[in-house]
């Protein structure tokens, strides 16, 4: 039955590709990501310059999944021979300046053929899955090659596991194939264990992203702040955020002249859209490429700087969470000990933000009158601001210790080999 639903699944897959192909190209979004190193899709690459070292596959699939790789890789006692692979752009530039990765692509396509030369080129001796990278081909000739497979920081989204569970009888075949689940929380590894129905080591670690290094030397200076400027950043902002928090300056600039607001749209392709979204407001406002911010409203069109902005801000709101895009990761902002914002959509996140909610680190906003009046508090009471900040660090705190756990299964895997 498996080579049939394999056969199946190849057969669709190529059937589809050209039709991805062609909404990517329509897609404002993605469309950089369909020529960017277009040979490595194909696994057009022939030998690798290994050594004698055990060789380990870790896949993930964005720039997020990366920076658990980096924790791991940067705990691991022994070295490995390390190839990283990914499925977005982003996620690619930052894995090649990891020091410990030996090797750098782009996921493959996961053909039958193309995955099986993949397979070929690296000789893994442990196939790492960072969350919730599920592969058919990948998972099948793995198995096939002996190659144990561990997901690590496994997660599945309510509506993911919908999909999942609707084609169970498909799904079980493969998924039951990986050696060991590391599930975040119980709620994570029940559903795995559902899928895998009892083929599969299943275990519950926590979150690894608790576990990252967050020091950074930026300061206030580094972005033309003063001490005494309030900072209000908006991170990863969906469509029909910007809007929303264009309403939340214009009614907070009445009040408070020192006030500065960060705004990082989550995807930089809209930036012309969100400019035009700012014009329609009234919004005065600096573009941070232009390294000019005489305006108190700055709009974030680089890559790579939310994190350090977060570092530097006195309140922080999470986008994707007042339209319902299920949220962004809260534990950045939480780590430099940062109040946080953020709507009622935290699907995507959701033992995340229940756990802050639950310290005190946290506040769910449910329209602009409320981040307005939420904000204003904090104006006028400092020691708020260092109260619920306090909290959402100790939320993060309590949360530690899922990477030795962790590694701990992947060294018990590699030494039973």
């Amino acid at each position: 039955m498996i080579f049939f639903f394999l056969l199946v699944y190849n057969f669709l897959f190529v059937l589809v590709l050209p039709l991805v192909v062609i909404i990517l190209l329509i897609s404002n979004k993605y469309r950089k990501e369909v020529f960017y190193k277009l040979f490595e899709r194909f696994a057009i690459c022939n030998s690798l310059n290994k050594t004698a070292k055990k060789t380990l596959w870790i896949h993930c699939a964005s720039l997020g999944e990366v920076r658990v790789v980096e924790t791991i890789l940067e705990n691991f006692e022994e070295e490995y021979f390390v190839v990283l692979t990914s499925v977005t752009k982003s996620a690619r530039e930052y894995a090649q300046k990891l020091q410990k990765v030996n090797f750098v692509t782009l996921l493959p396509l996961d053909i039958y053929p193309i995955m099986h030369k993949t397979f070929n080129v690296i000789k893994p001796d442990l196939l790492i899955l960072i969350e919730t990278e599920l592969w058919i081909n990948m998972l099948y000739i793995a198995f096939r090659n002996d190659v144990k497979v561990i997901l690590v920081n496994a997660r599945m989204s309510d509506a993911s596991f919908k999909m999942y569970k609707r084609l169970k009888f498909f799904w079980n075949k493969f998924v039951g194939l990986i050696s060991v689940v590391v599930a975040r929380n119980k709620e994570d590894a029940e559903k795995f264990k559902f899928l895998t129905t009892g083929k599969t080591k299943i275990v519950v670690s926590g979150n690894i992203k608790y576990d990252r290094n967050f020091i950074l030397n930026s300061t206030r200076k580094d972005f033309f702040l003063k001490n005494e400027d309030f900072v209000f950043t908006a991170g990863s902002t969906r469509n029909g955020e910007e809007k929303f928090i264009a309403n939340v300056y214009n009614k907070i600039s009445f009040v408070c002249t020192n006030v500065k607001f960060f705004v990082a749209p989550r995807h930089l392709s809209r930036i012309k859209n969100v400019v035009k979204i700012l014009d329609g407001s009234d919004v005065k406002y600096s573009l941070f490429s232009k390294g000019d911010f005489k305006n108190n409203f700055i709009l974030v069109d680089v890559f790579g700087k939310l994190q350090n902005i977060y570092s530097v801000s006195d309140i922080c709101f999470l986008g994707g969470s007042i339209v319902k895009k299920g949220g962004q990761n809260p534990i950045e902002p939480a780590a430099y000990g940062k109040p946080i914002l953020f709507g009622r959509n935290m699907n995507n996140f959701k033992s995340e933000s229940e756990i802050l909610i639950k310290f005190g680190g946290a506040l769910i906003v449910k329209d602009v009158d409320d981040v307005v009046e939420k904000i204003c508090k904090f104006i006028y009471d400092k020691s708020l601001i260092r109260k619920v900040g306090q909290n959402a660090l100790r939320a993060v705190t309590s949360q530690k210790g899922s990477l030795a756990f962790t590694l701990k299964e992947i060294k018990e895997i590699l030494d039973g080999q």
